[in-house]
Formats: C-alpha cells, sequence, structure tokens
C-alpha cells in the first residue's frame, strides 16, 4: 500500500469533482475505510457495510458531484452514508419494526452521531498515518496491532529474524508517536492492550 498524498485534500479551497479520476481515487482513498467503520457503528451490521459504501461512491461517480472544498466533500460523505444507514435500518424490518425504528432513529442517531464521527476520523487518521511509514515497518505494525499478530508470526510471515521485526515495530511506532496527535495514539495503544 503507497503512501497517501493528503496534502491536496488538507487545502479546503480546492474544488472535487467526482467525475474525475483522480478527484474520485483521493476522495475514494481517503473515506471508503472510515465510511465503511461509520456505517458498521450506526448499523451493527458490518456484512452489508461494504454494499452501503460502495453504491455511495457510485452514485457520486455516477452524478459527477463537485465539491466546493475538502469539508463540503466530508460533510457531504458522512451525512449521505447516515441517511443510507437510516434507510438500510428502515428497509430491513417489518412494518411494526419500521415504525418503532422511525420514531427512536432521528433521537438515537443525533445523539450517537458526532461520537461516531469523531471515532471514524480517528481511526482513518491512524490508518492514514500508518499508510505513511516506511514499508516494512508498515506492514509490522498493521500485522501486530490492527491484525493481532504476534511478533513470531510477524517473523515467520515476513522471513525475518524476530529481532528485526522488533526493530521495525519501535521504529514504526516512533514515527507514528511524532506524527500523530494524541488521542490518536490513545487508539492505537487501546488496540495494543486489546490484543
Amino acid at each position: 500500500m503507497a503512501a497517501m498524498d493528503t496534502s491536496a485534500m488538507n487545502d479546503g479551497a480546492l474544488p472535487i469533482h467526482m467525475g474525475e479520476a483522480t478527484d474520485f481515487e483521493r476522495i475514494f482513498l481517503l473515506y471508503h475505510a472510515p465510511l465503511r467503520y461509520y456505517c458498521e457503528q450506526l448499523t451493527g451490521v458490518e456484512e452489508e457495510c461494504e454494499d452501503i459504501v460502495s453504491h455511495l461512491f457510485l452514485k457520486l461517480w455516477q452524478k459527477q458531484v463537485e465539491f466546493k472544498s475538502a469539508a463540503h466533500a466530508q460533510a457531504y460523505l458522512y451525512r449521505s452514508a447516515k441517511n443510507a444507514c437510516i434507510n438500510f435500518i428502515r428497509n430491513g424490518k417489518t412494518a411494526f419494526e419500521k415504525e418503532e425504528v422511525l420514531s427512536s432513529t432521528s433521537t438515537e442517531f443525533s445523539e450517537n452521531h458526532l461520537d461516531v464521527i469523531i471515532r471514524t476520523e480517528v481511526w482513518a487518521e491512524l490508518y492514514r498515518a500508518i499508510a505513511g511509514l516506511p514499508p516494512q515497518s508498515r506492514k509490522v505494525i498493521t500485522m501486530s496491532y490492527l491484525e493481532g499478530m504476534s511478533n513470531q508470526e510477524i517473523a515467520d510471515e515476513m522471513n525475518l529474524s524476530l529481532q528485526t521485526v522488533k526493530n521495525h515495530k519501535v521504529r514504526g511506532l516512533s514515527l507514528l508517536k511524532e506524527g500523530l496527535p494524541d488521542a490518536s495514539l490513545i487508539l492505537l495503544f487501546s488496540c495494543m492492550l486489546l490484543k
């Protein structure tokens, strides 16, 4: 996985044209995984979330939506994902359950919505930072903290010595510590404790 160039996305003044392949790909790479996580948090159904997010991006491509800025794109994507999740929940219920969902959905979603977006963005920032690590350190950090593999399992799979794996892990964590805000570091270390 190559490191993503997020510099253009950080400049909020640039328009983004979803009908242009480069803009579409950049937005897709930045938001696909976070939106999937976001949908999983809202629906509680992991299997269907890939379809929800893929359909969302397909509509963006087909309609060739244009955003004024990165902030506009981000707000639109989260709002669209939220609405798609509400529709998914509504369509998956019986008539009696639909009425119950409709009455509780707006309150429940509005209370949890900001918390879920914040968690999603922290995860997204963490994944982007990991994607920016040198290749070997990135692979070791991913296998260790995101996939839950032991140092020995990583060494066996990558055909490296145990000490080399440890060195890549220390180097990767050091680089992440330099580049990530405290909230993302807390998330990473929480993953380490849960492993």
